[in-house]
């Protein structure tokens, strides 16, 4: 092949393939918007600090298994925060977070703000924002989980720093103490519980008997539990017998053997309590009993359920310990008995009533929180309350007044920040009823002894015709001469009839009067979409026993998370607005369009000048 024809073909590649990289080009900057990369890391948290498991200041020793908050302030104004975007917590080496994962919401909407997981082993929660961010600007808010000492890492008395990792950077959020595992503390009788993960509403508790090896003769195990609208779950009490350890921190139940059968098991008639007949036990027979109660409603953050086991046996005296499982709630709106209600009772005038009586329930279990009575000022104040929905039940009003609606609710979002809620309550006074008697008096006069002679020369017939709706006609006899002799001093009593005229009395129509009333205008009004949004955190229950001693290896997971309504940790004012197209990017496009047709024009007059010299 000539060097002329090798040239020509050479050229019209280099003209076909710059044509279509540029149209390439252009197709691909068209259908490709401009948008921000999602799962990056956002630096959104602002503020880190611990506290107790009730909100408050944590200026004690902590035991081996007690919890505590790590809280944190989050804004994610000027952040540019897309979905997918992360947020990652770390707490130190010495901690464990005992929350499970869960949810941010806004209470309002109940949309999802954020997923928080949690990697326990790992020691890290992570905030993934989910699209809301970007329907909403200026997002704010806080969020709280639990944690305690990992004691197997941290065995030792002492303080700790809590320097929590936010992304790559560090914030301190405070310091705790801690009192060291120490010998595991033995004891004849202890008792703990905890929540299941994957029931919230059922409880388990284990009863630990002789981890001190005593020898005790006709030994039996009393359990009460001191919670209302709660049971145990049928088939669920177990008697096993092993022996116990202190190993690393922990007491391990080794050895075990169900020996359920061989003992007697009472439950009582209402279901809240059972007894079981352990007999006579030397320093080598040590018991671990298990059992599950199953709650008839949702609990909520704070709640602390009670119960109690004894320990009886011959010569010795009777051995009590008391359990309390506090249900946590990771995010949750509540932080335990810190909730008010106040009642102000009042007259028609909004003057205070004194001496009305009222009875408090609170609604998840039908638990009496106590009777109460107003005072000089129409007062009440119930304290130490949770953050859940109340009845207030007026059973007595004072003289003079009467009950106009008996029960008043107290909802959950009824609370205010400063957790308390007020209820005017109006008595309205009795109404008098006022009795008229009337006393009828009648007279009868004896008429005269006059004797009267009456002649009439009327006409013969006397007709009258009257055309009202009803036509009379009376009719008079001819004259007649009546003569009355009455004989003195004879008293004639005489009683005046009517005249001899008969009157007829006509009945006008009734006249049926309707009143209409004019139709009642129901007017809505509908009010415009708040922009204001708030963000919330949703709840994970987490419980723990508050008891020093703990579970075995087998139930080492203490702590449980449950999912619960949230509640607004902090109130942002957000605007809506539409989201603007995807930029097409046709100006680049429009641009290496130009590049391409000035390369491929260059190209055809380069090949036309070569090909005239090679001519020439």
């Amino acid at each position: 092949m000539s060097n002329k024809k090798k040239f020509s073909i050479f050229s019209f590649l280099i003209c076909v393939l710059t044509t279509i990289f540029v149209f390439s080009l252009n197709k691909t900057f068209a259908e490709t918007p401009e948008v921000s990369v999602t799962g990056k890391f956002a630096d959104t948290i602002t503020v880190v600090n611990v506290t107790s498991n009730e909100g408050g200041n944590l200026n004690w020793d902590l035991e081996q298994w007690a919890t505590f908050r790590i809280n944190a302030t989050y804004d994610l104004a000027g952040k540019n925060v897309k979905a997918g975007d992360q947020t990652t917590v770390t707490v130190p080496d010495a901690l464990i977070i005992t929350s499970d994962s869960f949810e941010i919401r806004d209470i309002n909407t109940n949309e999802i703000i954020a997923h928080a997981t949690v990697d326990a082993e790992n020691k890290k929660l992570t905030l993934t924002y989910t699209d809301y961010v970007e329907k909403h600007s200026d997002t704010n808010g806080s969020f709280f989980f639990y944690a305690r000492i990992d004691f197997k890492k941290h065995p030792q008395q002492g303080e700790i720093p809590i320097e929590v990792t936010v992304n790559s950077v560090t914030k301190v959020a405070g310091k705790v103490t801690f009192k060291g595992i120490g010998d595991g503390n033995p004891r004849l009788l202890t008792k703990t519980s905890w929540v299941n993960s994957g029931n919230h509403k059922e409880v388990q508790y284990t009863i630990s008997v002789n981890r001190n090896k005593q020898n005790i003769k006709g030994v039996t195990i009393e359990d009460h539990l001191r919670f209302t609208n709660a049971s145990y779950v049928k088939d669920s009490i177990k008697v096993i017998k092993g022996k116990f350890s202190y190993e690393t921190g922990e007491w391990v139940f080794s050895d075990r053997v169900d020996v359920t059968d061989q003992h007697k098991i009472t439950i009582s008639e209402d279901g809240q309590s059972f007894v079981i007949d352990l007999g006579d036990i030397t320093d080598q027979d040590q018991y671990r009993i298990d059992y599950k109660v199953q709650l008839n409603y949702e609990p909520v953050d704070g709640e602390l359920l009670k119960n109690e086991a004894t320990l009886k046996g011959k010569e010795i005296e009777s051995k009590d310990v008391t359990n309390i499982a506090a249900v946590q709630v990771a995010g949750g709106s509540g932080v335990g008995y810190v909730f008010t209600i106040n009642v102000h009772k009042v007259d028609d005038a909004n003057q205070p009533i004194k001496g009305a009586k009222f009875k408090v329930v609170r609604e998840a279990n039908n638990q009496v929180i106590g009777e109460y009575e107003t005072d000089e000022n129409g007062n009440i104040t119930v304290n130490a309350l949770l953050k859940d929905k109340y009845i207030l039940t007026e059973t007595e009003a004072p003289a003079g007044f009467v009950i106009k609606d008996a029960d008043t609710v107290v909802n959950v979002e009824d609370f205010g920040t400063d957790h308390a809620v007020t209820k005017t309550i109006v008595n309205p006074k009795e109404e008098t009823t006022t009795t008229t008697t009337t006393t009828s008096t009648t007279t009868t006069t004896e008429a005269p002894t006059t004797s009267t002679t009456t002649t009439t020369e009327a006409p013969t017939t006397s007709t009258t015709t009257t055309e009202a709706p009803t036509t009379s006609t009376t009719t008079t006899e001819a004259p007649t001469t009546s003569t009355t002799t009455t004989e003195a001093p004879t008293t004639s009593t005489t009683t005046t009839e009517a005249p001899t005229t008969s009157t007829t009395t006509t009945e006008a129509p009734t006249t049926s009067t309707t009143t209409t009333e004019a139709p009642t205008t129901s007017t809505t009004t509908t009010e415009a979409p708040t922009t204001s949004t708030t963000t919330t955190e949703a709840p994970i229950t987490s419980t723990t026993t508050t008891t020093p001693e703990v579970p075995t290896p087998s139930s080492s997971s203490e702590t449980t998370t449950t999912s619960t309504a949230p509640s607004v940790s902090s109130e942002t004012t957000t605007t809506e607005e539409k989201p603007g197209l995807p930029n097409t990017g046709e100006s680049k496009g429009t641009l290496f369009t130009i590049i391409g047709a000035v390369t491929l024009i260059s190209s055809i007059v380069l090949v036309a000048i070569l090909h005239k010299s090679k001519k020439d």
